[in-house]
């Protein structure tokens, strides 16, 4: 494992993967960290580990500060996985200002509340947003150390750990968090994880490479523990030695030491590209310099690449703007689809169900997606505005191209053309429903000093609405308390943990069939149902025994054919705004169909009731895995399913229960 034929001053005159500067970057190193002229390109093929001691973000105004110049930092020199050291703030605390910074994801350690709460440290990774979707799971481990797992195709699996370990001013901590670091990097190896190990390890590489080299019996004791096992299982940290006579890591008087550190295990070192340290110095936030390692990134971009490109045809969705659509768009609709539904009802009527829904389910589609206005959103789109907010800023937006189109052809009138007449003749219609709309809230002018007293009675209105929160909406308040935001999954992969063979699922097809066999296996049957009533338990025979008073008469006419009025009443009462099934089918639509539309739908309506069967559309769902109060972990087992049903099929359950309740009522069924 050691090889002990290593020349200590060969090495340090000539160190490994030595960095030449002008050649990777545009500056050179002594220029300011986070000024414009730091900024640096990035290593083409390239991601990089970096680890910066900040000396604390718990002091008054110095935290928003230190984290500004961090995501400047971060931003500048394209980090990909930023290791913050030292940060002596919670996790939530922390939570708050990483808001700070864009673009990164980020997971932090606990503070320690044992008897070495007052060295609390506190370490943070922040993992910029192209790859934070790729973690599967975190853990603090106390306050000094923190892993985060990621997992990508091909079974490769990264876990970045980061460190602060106490200076030698407490022994009895620092010893504690080796030992801990130690046998998590030793579970780490034995389970295949490509890793690295960044942070501030308070101990001095240069000091100890002649004592690992020439005497080995010296080099073992505990108080090199740490470093002889690095060295002794082939870890390597890239940046060289003689790098600078006057840049290390670490500044504290006329004292210039490199203790901080981003380690490479035996896997992941052969991705190593070079390493470089940046001078902070002068800007006075830190007595530490910030470390970066660069890696090949063809350990990751495959299966990235790849990955994602098999989930770019399904991580889209088309949702239609139902609160924009006019009366004449609806009337389109309507024609649209009964001039694509031409079909002789008596030859509809003899068609088998299948046939009548999927014939129904093309046409109604086809129509909405050419009179409907609607939008291509992302999976895991959330509306972040309340739906009158949205409504006003959809008529903001419309009124300021109208003003555009003004002031274009104001300055350009030759441009004016055929194509404005048909545009004006829309905008009018338009410009009437806004005036109309809005002419009653606007009836006076606005004069702006009385519109400007009224926003600060809105504001301290909404101060005092904050604070009945506390009386009157409990839920509301403690969620405000506690900052809570709404947690989703994006199903783009599944982990199996399997106890010896893990397994990351990124396949859509082998996801799909992950998804169908957990739900239909999650909850377990125990023993065979039982074929008959007479063979239930005595409990449960006498529950479900047909009651001798109840004549099974008085459900004959649940499956009667509805009439029209009955039907056309049932779909009038269906909500609006509820998530469609599988189709994309909703209420809305149903309750704007044309003439030949609707009575093709009334038939396949009768004949479901007629026949006692649904099509098989009507059998497809959509499954929604939703967060359980605990982490995700792209694990099924860590969510529970919300399913979303054709609305044709609950609109004629709902028809069916309309019926069975009147009937319960009157006979005294229930």
């Amino acid at each position: 494992m050691m090889d002990n034929n290593i020349d200590h001053d060969t090495f340090v005159q000539n160190p490994p993967n030595p960095v030449d500067f002008s050649d990777i970057f545009n500056d050179p190193i002594s220029d300011t960290l986070f000024s414009p002229s730091s900024s640096t390109s990035p290593i083409p093929n390239s991601f990089n580990i970096s680890s910066f001691n900040v000396n604390g973000l718990k002091t008054s105004g110095q935290g928003s500060f230190k984290m500004d110049q961090i995501s400047s930092f971060f931003s500048r020199n394209h980090i990909s996985f930023g290791g913050i050291v030292d940060t002596h703030l919670s996790p939530k605390q922390m939570k708050f200002l990483s808001k700070r910074v864009c673009d990164y994801t980020s997971f932090h350690s606990d503070l320690d509340s044992t008897k070495h709460g007052h060295s609390s440290g506190g370490v943070s990774l922040f993992i910029h947003s192209s790859l934070a979707t790729h973690v599967q799971f975190y853990q603090s481990h106390f306050s000094r150390i923190l892993s985060v797992d990621l997992f990508f195709k091909g079974n490769v699996k990264l876990r970045i750990f980061v460190v602060y370990i106490s200076s030698t001013n407490d022994l009895v901590l620092r010893y504690e968090v080796i030992d801990q670091l130690i046998s998590l990097i030793f579970q780490t190896s034995s389970q295949n994880f490509h890793h690295a190990i960044c942070g501030d390890f308070n101990m001095n590489l240069e000091k100890y490479y002649p004592i690992f080299l020439h005497q080995p019996q010296v080099a073992a004791k505990r108080i090199h523990k740490l470093f002889h096992y690095l060295l002794s299982h082939n870890y390597e940290d890239c940046t060289p030695l003689n790098l600078s006579g006057t840049l290390g890591t670490y500044h504290h008087l006329d004292t210039i030491t490199r203790i901080d550190f981003v380690w490479s295990c035996p896997l992941l070192r052969q991705y190593m590209l070079t390493a470089s340290i940046f001078d902070a110095h002068d800007l006075h936030i830190s007595d530490h310099n910030p470390i970066i390692t660069y890696f090949d990134v063809s350990l990751l971009s495959d299966a990235i690449k790849s990955a994602r490109a098999r989930q770019l045809g399904r991580n889209t969705r088309r949702v239609f703007k139902y609160d924009s659509i006019s009366t004449e768009q609806w009337t389109v609709f309507a024609d649209d689809l009964d001039k694509l539904c031409p079909i002789d009802p008596l030859i509809f009527d003899a068609w088998p169900l299948n046939q009548k829904c999927e014939y129904l389910y093309s046409r109604i589609i086809k129509a909405a997606n050419s009179a409907l206005p609607s939008v291509t959103v992302d999976n895991t789109y959330v509306p972040k505005k309340p739906k009158d907010l949205e409504s006003l800023c959809q008529s903001y937006r419309f009124l300021s191209n109208v003003a555009k189109t003004i002031r274009s052809l104001h300055k350009t009138p030759t441009s004016y053309s055929i194509h404005h007449e048909t545009k004006w003749s829309s905008y009018y219609i338009r410009l009437n429903n806004l005036l109309s709309l809005y002419k009653q809230t606007f009836v006076t002018p606005i004069i702006l000093p009385p519109l400007l007293r009224d926003a600060r009675i809105d504001d301290f209105a909404k101060i005092d609405a904050r604070n009945d929160n506390f009386t009157n909406d409990i839920s509301t308040f403690i969620e405000s308390s506690l900052s809570r935001t709404r947690r989703r999954i994006v199903l783009n992969r599944v982990f199996i943990d399997h106890p010896t063979h893990p397994t990351l699922l990124t396949f859509p097809d082998a996801i799909d069939q992950e998804v169908i066999d957990h739900f239909q296996n999650f909850v377990p049957i125990t023993s065979t149902p039982p074929s008959s009533i007479q063979d239930l338990p005595d409990r449960w025979s006498k529950t479900y025994t047909p009651l001798a008073d109840v004549s099974p008469a008085i459900f004959d006419s649940l499956m009667d054919p509805p009439t029209l009025d009955e039907w056309y009443s049932t779909i009038s009462f269906m909500p609006n705004d509820k998530t469609p099934g599988p189709s994309m089918i909703s209420y809305e639509m149903l309750k704007h169909l044309g003439p030949s539309a609707s009575t093709l739908l009334f038939n396949l309506i009768c004949a479901c009731l007629s026949e006692a069967n649904i099509p098989d559309l009507w059998r497809q769902a959509t499954v929604f895995p939703i967060p359980k109060p605990h982490e995700w972990k792209c694990q099924l087992k860590n969510t529970r399913p919300i399913t979303l049903l054709e609305v044709i099929r609950k609109a004629l359950v709902k028809l069916f229960y309309n019926r069975l309740a009147p009937l319960l009522a009157s006979h005294h069924v229930l």
